[in-house]
């Protein structure tokens, strides 16, 4: 068992379970890592309220916050 966990490779198979919400059903909550998928966002829906959903996304990561599928408008 020892040699298995001195592999190099051996934390990259283990996947640990994981949980998805939607970003009003995580208003309040806070996590250490967030994944925020924007991948599905269209020009009409850029707006003051997504601003806000923007927002309330990326105040509930305390440590790091990983956004996925960016699109080029946000890109600087």
């Amino acid at each position: 068992m020892r040699m298995i966990k001195a592999d190099p490779h051996y934390n990259v198979v283990q996947v640990k379970y994981a949980y998805a919400v939607t970003c009003h059903k995580a208003q309040g909550g806070q996590w250490t890592n967030v994944f925020l998928d924007i991948g599905y966002i269209t020009e009409e829906m850029l707006g003051e309220d997504f601003y806000r959903w923007l927002y309330t996304a990326f105040t509930r990561a305390s440590c790091r916050l990983y956004l996925v599928n960016l699109p080029k408008e946000f890109e600087g």
